[in-house]
């Protein structure tokens, strides 16, 4: 107790920042968006942990080459040619800030962070760990790992992504939200609008004939909401168009991933390695495409489909969940309401995973 006594507290926040961006109206700030950011995590962390008898260390590991070449496919070209006065301004910011740039090796963010992880969960004189790489399904095992172990207690979640990975509410850890401090979404830059095409010569999206297009006018398409699975072939439905030259919105890839992969009989469709992607098969289209963490292209069957659906149905719509309106009303693919009710055991405990009001409601 002593000895325990005499180490120095401290509260590590562990930042994978190749998935957990910073706003991207930061970092075209440069040195000044860093420290910016860097004071609103501080100020954050220290109203969620108000005693001042703590050192507060944040340590952010991310492939800088990689999110350049990221920022220059979305053309955010204002955010690319300041990054590096940002990571200054964040490193400077504070004496135990640190970002630092682990290069182009698959998965070396995450080797990084789940072995300081780790590390420091275990750690004596570490209260606290607020993790923040809440995109990543890659990170629930070592965390479920610490949890057995018995470290709950010392994990808070950092919230990036407006929507955290699937699992990582199941493991019913608290949950840190800063806003404006992250970009509420992935960086997808094939989901932006690309430049436009010479009325001359206008291409011709997936699923659209040539004579659909005019060469005087610019078409934005999308896929319409179903509660039935769409295939990729669906001809795109023209919804808005300028007097500008041909212009198409990507909503999924070019073309259909090659299906080939079978499922595991002996498995069931949650345990495969990976899932199938309930968006992707239910929608008809998923906007994390080819790096989605879910499967994309195995052989289902009607009734794999079904059960999809009826398992879909058992997790909570996380924007209901957050108590705002879902855009996809009944056709929503998750579930908008408890499936048993008022008469829920986890409900009355506190415990379960649909927390909007009404979701209980018979």
């Amino acid at each position: 107790m002593q000895l325990i006594q005499g180490l120095d507290r401290r509260v590590i926040c562990l930042i994978d920042g190749d998935g957990a961006i910073f706003s991207l109206v930061q970092v075209a700030k440069g040195q000044a968006g860093g420290q910016t950011a860097a004071a609103k995590l501080t100020e954050s962390i220290r109203q969620y942990l108000p005693s001042d008898h703590y050192q507060l260390s944040v340590w952010v590991f991310l492939n800088k080459g990689g999110l350049l070449e990221t920022l220059r496919k979305c053309g955010k070209e204002d955010a690319r040619r300041n990054l590096e006065d940002f990571i200054k301004g964040f490193n400077q910011a504070a004496d135990r800030f640190l970002m630092v740039d682990v290069g182009s090796g698959k998965e070396a963010v995450d080797a990084k962070i789940k072995a300081y992880l780790e590390d420091e969960a275990k750690a004596l004189q570490t209260i606290k760990v607020v993790f923040g790489g809440c995109h990543d399904n890659g990170y629930l095992t070592t965390l479920r790992s610490l949890i057995t172990a018995g470290y709950a207690a010392k994990v808070v979640l950092l919230q990036g992504y407006i929507e955290m990975a699937a699992g990582f509410r199941t493991l019913e850890l608290p949950c840190l939200k800063v806003p404006d401090l992250f970009e509420p979404e992935k960086l997808c830059p094939s989901a932006n609008v690309s430049p436009v095409i010479s009325a001359a010569t206008p291409a011709v999206p997936p699923g659209l004939n040539r004579e659909t297009v005019r060469s005087n006018s610019a078409t934005f398409v999308s896929i319409p909401s179903s509660s039935a699975p769409i295939s990729l072939r669906t001809p795109l439905l023209p919804i808005q168009t300028t007097s500008q030259g041909v212009v198409w919105r990507n909503v999924t890839s070019p073309s259909p991933p090659h299906r080939s992969r079978h499922i595991d009989p002996n498995k069931s469709l949650s345990k495969q390695e990976p899932p199938p992607c309930n968006v992707f098969y239910l929608t008809g289209g998923c906007k994390f495409g080819a790096s989605c963490t879910f499967a994309h292209d195995y052989l289902l069957t009607a009734e794999h489909i079904e059960t999809m659906r009826d398992n879909a149905k058992k997790s909570p719509c996380a924007t209901l969940n957050r108590g705002e309106a879902c855009v996809f009303g009944d056709t929503c693919c998750y579930g908008h309401k408890c499936q048993f009710g008022s008469k829920c055991h986890f409900y009355k405990m506190g415990m379960c995973k649909f927390i909007a009001v009404g979701m209980h409601a018979d």
